[in-house]
């Protein structure tokens, strides 16, 4: 009976149907699996296990079976990462800061996974291809170089010339651009191919160009410049369309063209150097702009962290509204970038949803409800709780004022009244947990019945205890079970008890210590008295 949490867990990731709700739907796929990776790599770390388990594996293969839908073979995406952030005034670096719920950086290569690139390489700050937390956002197979000394982008690119290897083509961009669609790199590249330019560089028209480079276009729309603003006249400053400072390259030409880029006044050597050079060698340089200019939105300090942050989730609650889900007040609800969520279920305001959830058909999920790392099958209610790392099954009733911990699998059809606490434990279905009761490191049967106020007293002070309840037993309210101790199938206990040795199948208990009732020919009616 019930489920097993890894195995539901793996299910959707794998569903034949995983890329076709929408455009933006591998990077959802992937980003789920991301989150998997990172949660099971925790666990094994707490484990002493060597390696992140499943769901390291199942982020490898979702990557690996999108792109090689695609053919991907000839591209590289480079990711410039290496910026030391100092605007954001942190200890994190900062394309690890989290954009709901995955860093920057994860969502740039999630991004590039999602589109055609065969092969991942991040310039990382010095020291940094080995950390932990660099190699589990670029992902299981992407390339971590080094750039030693912070010496501009066409130094950080150059450094990543031995990583990429053959590709006959580079697309570049940035670790802190994090809005930047798969669509959107999809198109540069496509571009690119079509029009085989030295270089194809992605632009967006703004309303506030300031501080950002111009895009001069000729008569016939061919770039003839990028002008900083620095160096603009007042016809150049005008313009509104800017360089993103992402590109597609022809490989061959960019790297026989960057040992040539001179140093700037400020000592370091800029790719949009590589412009001009194009340019003055006759070759084409092409652009694409794109269709929404927040996509290139980069972030430096933590105003603008703040606004891609809102822009994400703004853009979660939108897909996710066209799929099919009912958000009663969207500016309230807060979803991560790896949340699944089935058709007509309906999230209520003020309603969080975090990490890996991943949420059925049909449910009520809030008013006022915190889920994070949660699975919760079709059909289940979840009325102003807490859930976290827990497994929830099919019509389900949780709450109000319920707290489900990690490690609690609730099988089919149970319930949870207000102001429950369950916590690494398995609930059969059909039982009933009632209202203020606390059940700890249980495993109850099916069609169990708690009655309010029951504790499960799982810690004598130095080590956790087991409490098993068999099926179809009745826990009277008040009811206190010093673990570690069972309850057999069909079991009872008495209001008040305190139960601290087993109590076998169909005996009934009472008193303080719990002891077998007497014997009674029949029970009790409704309003008798004992005699």
């Amino acid at each position: 009976a019930g489920f097993e949490p890894a195995i539901r867990f793996r299910i959707p990731l794998f569903e034949s149907g995983a890329f076709s709700h929408s455009a933006t739907s591998p990077v959802r796929s992937i980003a789920r699996a991301y989150v998997a990776s990172e949660r099971a790599a925790a666990k094994g770390r707490e484990d002493n296990l060597t390696g992140g388990g499943w769901g390291l594996i199942v982020y490898t293969a979702m990557a690996t079976r999108w792109r090689a839908s695609r053919g991907a073979s000839e591209w590289c995406g480079v990711v410039l990462a290496a910026g030391k952030g100092v605007r954001m005034k942190s200890s994190t670096p900062k394309v690890l800061h989290p954009v709901a719920g995955i860093p920057m950086l994860a969502h740039v290569t999630l991004a590039l996974r999602a589109a055609s690139v065969g092969k991942v390489v991040v310039v990382v700050p010095a020291g940094a291809a080995e950390s932990p937390a660099f190699l589990a956002a670029a992902g299981p197979e992407a390339s971590l170089v080094d750039q030693l000394e912070p010496k501009g982008t066409a130094d950080a690119l150059l450094t990543a010339k031995d990583a990429v290897n053959s590709a006959a083509n580079i697309l570049l961009t940035y670790g802190d651009v994090p809005l930047l669609r798969a669509e959107t790199l999809d198109k540069v590249m496509r571009e690119h191919l079509r029009e085989r330019p030295a270089i194809t560089m992605l632009t967006a028209v703004v309303p506030d160009p300031r501080g950002l480079g111009r895009v001069v276009r000729d008569r016939s729309g061919a770039v003839t410049a990028v002008v900083e603003e620095k160096d603009a006249d007042a016809g150049t400053f005008a313009i509104k369309e800017v360089n993103s400072g992402c590109y597609a390259f022809d490989a061959e030409w960019i790297w026989s063209t960057l040992p040539g880029i001179r140093r700037s006044n400020s000592g370091e050597f800029y790719l949009t150097d590589a412009i001009a050079f194009a340019i003055d060698s006759g070759r084409k340089v092409h652009a694409v702009t794109a269709d929404d200019p927040t996509e290139v939105d980069g972030v430096n300090d933590r105003v603008q962290l703040a606004a891609v942050e809102g822009a994400m989730r703004e853009r979660a609650r939108t897909e996710h509204m066209l799929a099919g889900v009912t958000l009663i007040d969207p500016s309230t609800v807060y979803i991560d970038a790896a949340i699944s969520i089935g058709q007509d279920t309906v999230i209520g305001p003020n309603t969080h949803l975090l990490g890996s959830t991943r949420i059925g058909a049909r449910c009520e999920i809030g008013p006022n409800s915190y889920l994070r790392d949660a699975i919760v099958e079709d059909d289940t209610r979840v009325i102003a709780s807490y859930i976290e790392g827990a497994c929830i099954g099919q019509r389900v009733s949780i709450g109000p004022y319920s707290r489900i911990r990690p490690g609690t699998v609730i099988e089919d059809e149970a319930y949870v009244g207000n102001f429950g606490e369950i916590k690494n434990s398995r609930i059969g279905s059909g039982t009933h947990v009632g209202h203020f009761s606390y059940i700890g490191d249980a495993t109850l049967g099916k069609r169990v019945n708690i009655g309010a106020g029951t504790v499960t007293c799982n810690f004598d002070g130095t080590a956790k205890h087991q409490t098993i309840i068999g099926d179809d037993a009745f826990i009277g309210s008040d009811t206190m079970l010093v673990a570690p101790i069972s309850v057999g199938e069909g079991g009872r206990t008495g209001a008040g008890s305190v139960a601290t040795k087993d109590v076998p199948p169909g005996v009934t208990v009472v008193g303080v210590p719990a002891r077998p009732a007497p014997s009674r020919e029949q029970p009790l009616g409704a309003g008798e008295k004992p005699g």
